[in-house]
């Protein structure tokens, strides 16, 4: 039984902070800096930040291996 447990591929793990304020819920997903969603109830917030983190992985996914390079010109 190990043995097929190792076969399978890990999901991958976010740890999810969830606040109460201002009479919604606030899902945060650490090291994701501004992934916080808000919802009527703690699962509606968690349930936000599940769907943001699956957008930001599948566009990590596409965007894999290209660079992207931004030229700023500033005057003051």
């Amino acid at each position: 039984m190990a043995a097929m447990d190792a076969a399978l591929p890990q999901r991958p793990r976010f740890r999810i902070a969830v606040h109460r304020a201002h009479g919604s819920y606030i899902a945060t997903a650490a090291n994701f800096p501004g992934c916080e969603c808000r919802g009527a109830t703690a699962v509606e917030a968690i349930e936000h930040v599940r769907a943001a983190l699956r957008a930001h992985l599948a566009t990590a996914s596409l965007l894999e291996g290209e660079a992207a390079v931004v030229e700023l010109e500033i005057t003051a």
